[in-house]
């Protein structure tokens, strides 16, 4: 049998130390100067390996601060109808929401569609960044529906589940969501700090309440490996 080449090996010898606790989650890890050497090994090589645990999920990487490594991927249930604060800090991790603005715009196609309006009506667009343990892990675009929600551009955003039901009295009682394989480019990319043609996932969400109306169409751009979908089902005879 062949010998595995040495960026294999490295990949290996990096993840022993990965498995024993050596370099814990969310640990940096050292420079790759330092790295190739401690090694023993071309910084060429070491690219490779970096790539390989990258491209597995094990290491992430932010630019201009380093290679980190990963936590474990926080698990997604969409049966269970819990806001992301909720379901992250459920599995002991630590949420923050971080604002980019709101503003009103006219409806496109596919928007005034997902609201039941027509297009060229209004719209407020509301953008967030959501982070685990300080990570960003995805960015959406909330597209609100302004019938229903009078004021709601003066409104504080870090908790729309929140928001929607103290101050409008609004209860979201069926959702329709869709997710999606997707390569994460442009302006979407760079809010992730990765680069453009990164593998992610496109996931979007239309909020109605129980008479119908819909209240939100929510798109979500997430990176792949941060999250793992799983879906209980039940069989009626």
């Amino acid at each position: 049998m062949a010998e595995q080449p040495l960026y294999l090996q490295l990949r290996d010898q990096l993840m022993q130390r990965i498995s024993s606790g050596d370099l814990p989650a969310g640990s940096r890890l050292p420079a790759e100067r330092v790295l190739a050497e401690s090694f023993n090994t071309t910084r060429v090589t070491l690219r490779q390996a970096l790539a390989q645990l990258e491209s597995e999920g094990t290491i992430y990487r932010s630019n201009r601060r380093g290679w980190f490594i990963s936590s474990s991927r926080l698990t997604y249930e969409p049966v269970n109808d819990v806001s992301f604060t909720h379901y992250v800090a459920e599995q002991g991790r630590v949420p923050r929401t971080e604002v980019l603005g709101i503003e009103k715009m006219q409806a496109s196609i596919s928007v005034a569609t997902a609201l039941a309006l027509r297009p060229g009506d209004d719209v407020f667009r509301l953008r967030r960044r959501r982070f685990a343990d300080e990570r960003l892990v995805f960015v959406e675009t909330i597209w609100l529906n302004p019938c229903f929600l009078p004021s709601i551009e003066q409104q504080r955003f870090e908790s729309l589940w929140k928001l929607l039901a103290d101050k409008y009295g609004i209860k979201l009682t069926r959702k329709q969501i869709t997710i999606t394989p997707t390569a994460l480019t442009g302006s979407v990319a760079a809010a992730l700090g990765v680069n453009s043609g990164c593998p992610g996932l496109y996931i979007t969400r239309i909020g109605e309440t129980a008479d119908g109306d819909r209240i939100e169409f929510d798109e979500e751009f997430w990176l792949h490996d941060v999250l793992t979908i799983s879906v209980s089902t039940q069989q009626n005879h």
